[in-house]
């Protein structure tokens, strides 16, 4: 049974420290979002986009992929060039 408890403790222990880990890369995260000034506002297509940062902002936060057509990780190539 002590053994059990032990193996348990451990279990316990690693998860709560996923969850820490996770929780402060997700409030990095937000500061940087509240740094730009962005939100995920329901924006779509390259015209809308006032910036280059911006459409990374939403192809990497927003996951709106269609501003990637070619897949090579630049959105909106006429903006980021």
């Amino acid at each position: 049974l002590k053994k059990d408890n032990s193996m348990v403790n451990k279990i316990f222990i690693i998860m709560m420290l996923s969850v820490s880990l996770f929780s402060s890369e997700s409030k990095k995260n937000k500061q940087e979002d509240k740094k730009q000034g962005f939100k995920c506002e329901g924006k779509k297509y390259c015209k809308e986009m006032k910036s280059c940062a911006e459409a990374k902002f939403y192809l990497t936060q927003c996951g709106v992929t269609r501003l990637d057509r070619d897949k090579d990780g630049i959105p909106c190539e006429t903006i980021c060039r």
